[in-house]
């Protein structure tokens, strides 16, 4: 999956760092053996083959610098990753100076979105594009893991505490993800949808939310005291 989240990009490039030093290895596990087998003295002779001390000593240090590099880089690209990264120009206004906070509840076996306002869906999160979000993640009975790999990296969602996941999405769409952890007989069933509007668009689906809740239950309020409901 392509990432669309600075947190997503420096994984997606640590993953391809990773990668290539991998095949480096390989190639030149697999180049050394076909150079020992051809300095065999003959057909089905073979010869003792023994390193001098500096081509040892020039060997590990090469191996120490290549393997200090990849711990260096991992590092940085790890730090990225974790950093918050700040709305953009085209990102929602009130948002520039600190990230918009969501609440993600976590249940068996569906995700509610709390927005600022009081308005909440389920399953389908609405956040505007260009804009710094923080999802506060928590759970009402077991473990569940908000997973939409495009935009952020997998988070437990843990009774009694409260985890946090921040992203920025950089183009408009919509992200799907999947729960990734057992949390009961119908978890594969549990999954979420990231919608990525304007932030014109964010602003007009949460105040629609939020008057329909309140419809809804000014309706409830009404037959409970026209006596319609016991």
């Amino acid at each position: 999956m392509a990432p669309h989240s600075p947190g997503t990009d420096q994984i997606d490039t640590l993953l391809w760092i990773g990668f290539v030093a991998a095949a480096i290895v390989i190639v030149a596990v697999n180049v050394a053996l076909f150079a020992a087998l051809r300095r065999r003295g003959g057909e089905g002779a073979a010869v003792e083959t023994v390193g001098g001390r500096g081509r040892q000593l020039r060997v590990g240090g090469a191996l120490t610098l290549f393997a200090a590099a990849i711990l260096v880089l991992s590092l940085i690209y790890t730090d990225k990753a974790q950093q918050t990264p700040a709305s953009g120009a085209a990102g929602l206004a009130s948002a520039k100076s600190k990230p918009l906070t969501i609440e993600a509840t976590g249940q068996q076996w569906l995700w509610r979105y709390d927005y600022p306002n009081g308005a909440f869906s389920y399953y389908r999160l609405v956040v505007p594009v260009d804009t710094t979000v923080e999802l506060s993640l928590v759970s009402t009975d077991v473990i569940h893991t908000w997973d939409v790999p495009q935009l952020a990296p997998q988070r437990g969602a843990v009774p009694g505490k409260t985890n946090h996941v921040v992203f920025r999405a950089d183009e408009e769409g919509d992200f799907r993800g999947q729960s990734s952890t057992f949390s009961g007989q119908a978890y594969a069933a549990m999954r979420t949808e990231v919608e990525v509007v304007s932030p014109q668009e964010y602003e007009a689906f949460i105040a629609r939310q939020k008057a329909a809740i309140q419809a809804a239950q000014d309706r409830v309020v009404g037959l409970i005291e026209n006596g319609e409901v016991p």
